[in-house]
């Protein structure tokens, strides 16, 4: 930016500034530094233009103080926002990558529900024949008697129980962790 000599004039003083700002701008500031010196004077009748224009100095390095721990303290929370909002992110891209395996897992199971619906379709027709088959032949109540004790033993196979007894000599080693346990 070109630098340009601009001049102001602050309670009856003028003042030549060398700045890159605008030069109405400029004179804004000087306008309103006489008014805050104004305001001073009126407040107390005893001090002087420069004790004035001291305490205005004050005032604007004390607001400007504040608003740069504002503005600290703003950046800070934006930082944390930011931080939040990438971890939500994340967190999102996360479920999304979940959702569309669940979305293919779910696709994969309806294809082969399917498939396995069709054949259990011609498994229950091919049932059907046999069937009618072995009802003609006069074998249907035979070959469902089979199929009711095969059922039986395997129900019988598949819950096999064991008993122990606490005085068997063959299972001492059993008994006493049972002991310990209790």
């Amino acid at each position: 930016m070109v630098k340009k000599r601009v001049s102001v004039q602050i309670e009856g003083r003028s003042y030549a500034l060398i700045t890159s700002d605008d030069e109405k701008y400029v004179e804004s500031v000087a306008d309103e530094i006489t008014k805050r010196i104004r305001k001073a004077a009126q407040s107390s009748k005893h001090l002087d233009t420069r004790d004035c224009a001291i305490l205005v100095a004050l005032d604007l390095c004390d607001d400007r103080n504040k608003a740069q721990r504002k503005n600290k303290d703003i950046v800070g929370k934006a930082d944390k926002i930011i931080q939040n909002t990438n971890e939500l992110s994340k967190s999102c891209k996360e479920y999304k990558e979940r959702l569309a395996e669940a979305i293919n897992e779910n696709t994969s199971l309806t294809r082969r529900i399917r498939v396995l619906e069709e054949q259990l379709r011609v498994l229950s027709k091919e049932n059907g024949e046999l069937k009618n088959q072995l009802e003609k032949c006069g074998k249907l109540d035979e070959v469902e008697k089979a199929i009711q004790e095969e059922k039986a033993e395997k129900a019988k196979n598949g819950f096999e129980m064991k008993q122990y007894s606490l005085f068997d000599k063959d299972d001492k080693n059993k008994n006493a962790k049972y002991a310990k346990k209790n």
